[in-house]
């Protein structure tokens, strides 16, 4: 699950989780959305660090994170 493609330059996707490294911590995840809601979780490796969200959609056809999960994300990796 956490094996990245060899010979691609920036590639953050594996067999089913994103790769992402905020402020030099790399966590490993998924998000999902449908009409109404946006979901998301997300672990460092060691799970030292996990979050876990499922917040209402204010827009269900934008393309920006929800500012909501936007800050719930942010507060748990600070």
């Amino acid at each position: 699950m956490f094996t990245l493609p060899r010979g691609v330059s920036g590639a953050t996707l594996s067999a089913g989780l994103q790769r992402t490294v905020l402020d030099g911590e790399e966590y490993w995840g998924k998000s999902g959305a449908r009409y109404g809601y946006g979901t998301a979780m997300a672990a460092t490796r060691d799970l030292s660090r996990t979050v876990v969200y499922s917040v209402n959609a204010t827009d269900a056809k934008g393309e920006g994170m929800n500012p909501v999960a936007e800050r719930i994300v942010m507060a748990a990796v600070r």
